[in-house]
């Protein structure tokens, strides 16, 4: 029965995959941060079998391949906020209080009757969560210590910076260590 259940929640995945895949990055990383929200609960909201199936028994160490490549999207929008110096927090953190608020939030209207269903709930929801983990920008100010050293740690993850290239394998990682602390 686990299986036949498992297999189930696979075929959900792979539909909520094709429809994330479809968003299209833009220019403007936070804007694709909210479509993934909107589109994660309303996923939710229209095959609310599947979601619980999905998402409804975590099992500490069990994480499915479409979960993680759900949890890689998100990770890879939230790098690029990093890369433009608007994160306030490191990606990880920032992308397990989004994915957990809006799984909350898309838990909280499957369970209440669609009538009673506060409709602003959602939208409010993500926009308390992108504000506690984006910056405004600020073109006449230089940015904060904090939201540079994010920036760099996010360009050295993903090696989008060339002049990161010339360090060694360990200078990278030591530089890694050194910017991890600097924001913890």
């Amino acid at each position: 029965m686990s299986g036949l259940l498992d297999a189930v929640a696979a075929h959900g995945f792979a539909t909520y995959l094709h429809d994330k895949h479809a968003l299209a990055a833009t220019d403007d990383p936070v804007a694709d941060l909210r479509r993934g929200w909107d589109l994660h609960v309303s996923f939710g909201l229209t095959r609310p079998a599947f979601y619980i199936l999905m998402y409804g028994e975590p099992r500490p160490g069990a994480t499915s391949h479409a979960a993680a490549e759900a949890m890689a999207i998100l990770r890879r929008t939230i790098t690029r906020i990093a890369e433009s110096g608007l994160l306030r927090v490191p990606v990880d953190r920032a992308a397990t209080m989004l994915h957990s608020a809006c799984m909350g939030v898309t838990f909280t209207l499957i369970g209440t009757e669609p009538r009673s269903r506060d409709p602003h709930l959602s939208e409010q929801t993500r926009e308390a969560v992108i504000a506690a983990v984006t910056t405004t920008p600020q073109p006449s100010t230089p940015q904060p210590l904090r939201a540079s050293v994010l920036t760099l740690r996010a360009a050295l993850t993903t090696d989008q910076a060339p002049e990161l290239s010339s360090l060694t394998p360990a200078e990278r990682t030591l530089l890694a260590e050194w910017l991890d602390r600097l924001v913890h």
